[in-house]
């Protein structure tokens, strides 16, 4: 296959690339697929650094089904780590001789509402819970993202979108991944993840699971093979496939090269998914 301008988005977290020199080689393998005419468009999240700084600034970190809880203070702390983790992966891709732009999610087009009240259970009742200051993905304007890629650059973006009004709202960054893909037209998603993928037997296992459907992945949850942090990864791979992005490959981004094995090499490592 041809990969001329093949435009591919790659999530990564803080987890996948937090080793030494991880970001220095994850940065050499963009620079091969760049050259072998892929345009990649970089998400990431942070939500272990955002955690972490909020306990040592002595902030209480409550999540509800998963999503932090996130009032005025925790949504400025999110702003400076997201931007600070931006501006870092900016910098080591610069120096590495990629034409790297960092920006929030809002300055890349995603518009966002406000999450509504979660239900979770507490003590058997069921409780709502306001999240704060979390957004909701309704829609991405392309545009900033295509005239990024067409001269010539890799944006590199951070999930703080803004609703219509301005206001600005922490979002999750697998989510909204799938929308980004879709708006920059992306035909192929990389989640980088610090596991080797879908294992059969669940945590732990080293079998890994290479090929998967959507009625593959309900069939693992259903076994209870897929649970806790993995279900929102599959989720994401699902909600990238459902906006029109052809196939996700789930790596792990602290094995050398996996990128490059999968892309290029079409080596039989991590898992890839496809609607089946």
């Amino acid at each position: 296959m041809n990969a001329m301008f093949h435009r591919i988005l790659v999530k990564f977290g803080g987890n996948s690339l937090s080793g030494q020199g991880d970001l220095e080689r994850f940065a050499d393998e963009l620079g091969e697929l760049i050259g072998r005419g892929y345009r990649p468009i970089l998400v990431h999240g942070g939500g272990p650094e955002i955690s972490k700084e909020m306990e040592v600034r002595g902030m209480p970190v409550r999540k509800a089904a998963g999503l932090r809880v996130t009032d005025e203070a925790a949504l400025t702390v999110a702003e400076e780590v997201l931007s600070r983790i931006n501006a870092a992966t900016v910098a080591v891709l610069r120096a590495k001789g990629i034409n790297a732009v960092g920006a929030s999610a809002a300055q890349a087009g995603v518009v966002c509402k406000r999450k509504p009240p979660v239900i979770v259970i507490e003590n058997g009742t069921n409780v709502e819970v306001d999240l704060g200051r979390v957004g909701d993905v309704i829609g991405v304007s392309g545009a900033w993202l295509d005239e990024t890629l067409r001269a010539g650059a890799v944006p590199v973006v951070y999930p703080i979108g803004a609703d219509a009004l301005g206001y600005r709202y922490n979002v999750n960054a697998d989510t909204m991944a799938a929308f980004v893909a879709q708006a920059a037209g992306a035909e192929t998603m990389v989640l980088l993840t610090d596991v080797p993928g879908i294992l059969r037997g669940g945590e732990g296992s080293s079998e890994v699971v290479h090929e998967i459907t959507f009625q593959g992945i309900d069939e693992l949850i259903a076994q209870g093979v897929i649970t806790g942090g993995m279900i929102p990864k599959v989720e994401a791979c699902r909600d990238a496939i459902r906006h029109r992005v052809s196939v996700v490959h789930m790596l792990n981004g602290r094995d050398p090269g996996s990128m490059v094995r999968k892309l290029i090499g079409r080596e039989r490592i991590g898992t890839t998914v496809t609607q089946g």
